[in-house]
């Protein structure tokens, strides 16, 4: 966590209730988030000791497991230096064991740019579980004896719960780029020795991160329900990982010191020239209409944004998935408020509605809307009926998957096309 220190002295002259953002601040908040995660005492996101060390000495060679399942099947995202973002080998009792880090889910591509804080497009944790799963069953079968200490045997056992957990049909997204919040909610039954209802899977596209600092302060999730005062949240997915409360206690400081360096973060900036005139008449249009809902927008005078609190716009209003919201219910919302760590992690009793998302760095985030259903802007703006009802998202951040003209993901669009993705899906 050292490196948190390093951006908490780069802007610990600036009050919080004004972050002064730079591109130094930027740079530094995301090269520390790069080396962010919470692997703690053999538990959280991780794999059976050695797994990585395995892969790297035997598989590349073979092909078993080669950057095409990594990218295509599973969605991982690799970095400008084609490593992949977010895998890590820590050091623990004389094994290395295998920990997934932040920016697997919380980095993405765009147009070809490798982008840290822009929610990951392709990641698929349920097909990806459902693989992990089988390899550490098979590597389990291989490990030779003598390395079957009491310290692997745990670190194990707690890695292949994960895996098995997490490759629930039940619970698990239905779609690339999309995760479940019902992962994250199964934590509070289990830990209160209740069996996990097969209850909606809640399931939304993974946020971006810029501007994160105004919005948890009157919400976090789509849909408002956690309290952003308290940073309790940010562990939730350790904890489902079957990471202890008394862990996420010892920890707890370098959580916040995170999500503090996470307010520096600078959305992606457009890279195709632009029509100045259509944009000033767009400008104009915007303010008229969407204003009211997404806000107004500013930037100081070195030209970086001013980030303000999203609007919260009543279900009635938005009238869009219902199935999001109707699992915040009078029984989960007992168990937050009933759970070892209720005093860290905290809800707001909102009506059911969601947040309207502010719009920097909006050309990064396609697919859009908090599910991911929609490819463009362009569609966007179209009524409901005539938006594309299936569209790939292999390669979605690739240069070639952009579409400069209707912003956002480049989708096949005639007929035929569709009623073949219409025939995968079915499958």
């Amino acid at each position: 966590m050292r490196l948190w220190l390093m951006v908490l002295a780069l802007v610990c002259g600036i009050q919080a209730s004004a972050v002064e953002l730079s591109l130094e601040a930027d740079y530094q908040a995301k090269e520390a988030f790069l080396d962010l995660n919470f692997f703690s005492e053999g538990r959280g996101m991780i794999m059976s000791p050695g797994l990585i060390d395995m892969y790297e000495f035997f598989v590349p060679g073979l092909g078993v497991v080669n950057r095409e399942l990594m990218q295509s099947s599973w969605g991982l995202v690799f970095d400008d230096s084609s490593q992949v973002a977010g895998l890590f080998n820590e050091p623990y009792k004389g094994m290395n064991v295998g920990t997934v880090g932040c920016v697997v889910c919380h980095s993405s591509r765009a147009a070809g740019q490798f982008v840290v804080g822009l929610g990951n497009k392709n990641v698929d944790v349920l097909r990806m579980a459902k693989d992990l799963h089988r390899i550490e069953t098979w590597w389990d079968g291989f490990r030779p004896d003598g390395f079957r200490n009491a310290s692997y045997l745990a670190v194990e056992d707690n890695a292949m719960n994960f895996a098995k957990y997490l490759s629930d049909d039940r619970l698990g997204n239905m779609t690339q780029g999309l995760v479940p919040i019902a992962f994250i909610r199964g934590w509070f039954y289990r830990v209160q020795n209740l069996e996990v209802p097969e209850t909606s899977r809640g399931q939304v596209k993974i946020p971006h991160l810029w501007g994160y600092g105004e919005k948890r302060k009157v919400g976090q999730f789509c849909d408002g329900f956690g309290d952003g005062e308290e940073v309790g949240w940010a562990v939730a997915v350790e904890l489902a990982a079957g990471q202890t409360p008394e862990a996420v206690r010892a920890y707890y400081d370098d959580v916040k010191e995170a999500e503090l360096a996470m307010e520096y973060f600078l959305p992606p900036s457009y890279p195709f020239e632009h029509d100045v005139e259509l944009a000033a008449q767009g400008r104009k249009l915007f303010e008229g209409t969407c204003a009211k809902c997404h806000g107004t927008y500013q930037r100081d005078k070195k030209g970086f944004p001013v980030y303000k609190s999203p609007k919260w716009i009543p279900w009635q209003v938005v009238k869009t998935d219902y199935e999001r919201l109707r699992t915040n219910r009078d029984e989960f919302t007992k168990l937050v408020e009933t759970s070892p760590l209720s005093d860290i992690i905290r809800i707001k009793k909102n009506e059911d509605g969601f947040f309207a998302p502010r719009l920097e760095g909006v050309w990064s985030r396609f697919p859009y809307l908090h599910n991911g259903s929609v490819p463009t802007i362009w569609d966007l703006l179209q009524p409901a009926k005539k938006r594309p009802k299936y569209f790939a998202l292999r390669d979605a951040g690739e240069l070639e998957r952009f579409d400069t003209e209707r912003l956002g993901l480049k989708v096949k669009r005639s007929p035929a096309s569709q009623s073949r993705l219409r025939r995968r899906a079915i499958r």
